[in-house]
């Protein structure tokens, strides 16, 4: 149907900004400073602090603050690049807005040591996401996941998503799909390799599988709200409107700003109320 949000590949690339008050397990060996995700210790004073927009009674984002995700294109990338906070000094902050600090470091540098301390990062981050009070202040946030998402804690396993991301680029999908059938067999848990055999399997035509594999990555990161949408796109491919009007509902329920997905929804939903299904 016309406006639905598509199935598209990101390209690779670390983002340049961490919430504050995100912490890691610090690894000595590799000399980076670290914090433990259970305590609220603030980054170290030298840190630069930029402004963060003033939480609770934020309005709905309008149209114009929705984030646009990209056409079905394997040229494409899943979101659109992050701007990083303007210039200028910023402006008076409370002492409860001092505490969440945006970490000026790249995120391939932070050491992640299980995937235990991934999954409180992401559960962090989600929360932050489902209470940014506009499109500016979920950018960052949006960001970081999506890095996350990406660090299976693997070298190898990264590798390979890597590469049978740039296959399906190039269109290449019957070797794409045998690098990604390897990988998921090596880190079965691992929700993002899922979710690329998905989109993989979606640009094949196969869309019952798409569905299976992405079920399969909502089973390990039930956040995971391009996971959610790409199956709302899922079902609407196979008429399954009532299906694919949940899944909208789902991903916007944890991220708000997914603008072509938030008009997707809204015009499925008149169509299926319209039904009286």
């Amino acid at each position: 149907m016309l406006g639905a949000p598509r199935f598209c590949l990101k390209s690779l690339g670390a983002t340049q900004l961490l919430l504050a008050g995100l912490v890691f397990t610090p690894v000595a060996a590799m000399g980076v400073p670290a914090y433990a995700a259970d305590d609220a210790i603030e980054a170290p004073a030298d840190t630069e602090r930029p402004a963060e927009a003033a939480p609770g009674g934020a309005e709905a984002p309008s149209e114009d603050e929705l984030i646009e995700p990209d056409e079905l294109d394997p040229d494409a990338l899943m979101r659109p690049d992050v701007k990083e906070g303007g210039e200028g000094a910023p402006p008076p902050r409370s002492a409860e807005e001092n505490k969440q600090d945006k970490l000026d470091l790249s995120i391939d540098d932070l050491p992640l040591a299980t995937p235990l301390e991934r999954s409180k990062v992401l559960a962090q981050l989600y929360e932050r996401l489902g209470k940014a009070p506009d499109s500016e202040a979920a950018a960052p946030i949006m960001a970081a996941i999506q890095d996350l998402w990406r660090l299976s804690g693997s070298d190898t396993v990264d590798l390979l998503m890597t590469r049978a991301e740039r296959l399906a680029k190039e269109d290449d999908l019957d070797l794409a799909l045998k690098i990604i059938d390897a990988t998921v067999d090596m880190a079965p848990d691992e929700a993002e390799a899922w979710h690329l055999r998905a989109k993989v399997q979606f640009l094949k035509k196969d869309y019952e599988l798409a569905i299976a594999d992405l079920k399969r990555a909502l089973d390990r990161d039930p956040k995971h709200y391009d996971a959610m949408n790409d199956l709302g796109v899922a079902y609407e491919a196979i008429g399954a409107k009532k299906e694919a009007l949940e899944a909208y509902r789902n991903a916007l329920a944890v991220n708000p700003f997914l603008g072509e997905t938030k008009r997707a929804f809204e015009e499925l939903r008149r169509e299926v109320e319209g039904q009286d299904i």
